[in-house]
């Protein structure tokens, strides 16, 4: 059985620029705190470790890691942990 790790797949399957990605709003908002907590530490990381910022993948990658940004500051506004990604 193949099992694919939620934190190492973009949210958003298309490359879309300039816009946000209606697929990426609407899967952030159905991801469950743990794992919109893990996808955005794991967005983290990646980003910190990417050297070209005008690669088309980590700017998509930068958008959804802003949505679950706003996402988790949504849902737990007053928690130690929403600056923590």
């Amino acid at each position: 059985m193949l099992m694919t790790d939620k934190t190492e797949t973009t949210v958003c399957e298309t490359a879309t620029h300039g816009s946000e990605c209606e697929n990426s709003l609407v899967s952030i908002s159905n991801m469950s705190s743990s794992e919109l907590l893990r996808f955005g530490l794991s967005a983290k990381y990646r980003l910190s470790h990417g050297p070209a910022p005008d690669d088309p993948e980590l700017t998509d990658l930068a958008a959804q890691l802003n949505e679950a940004r706003l996402e988790w500051n949504r849902r737990h506004p007053h928690l130690p942990l929403r600056d923590s990604f």
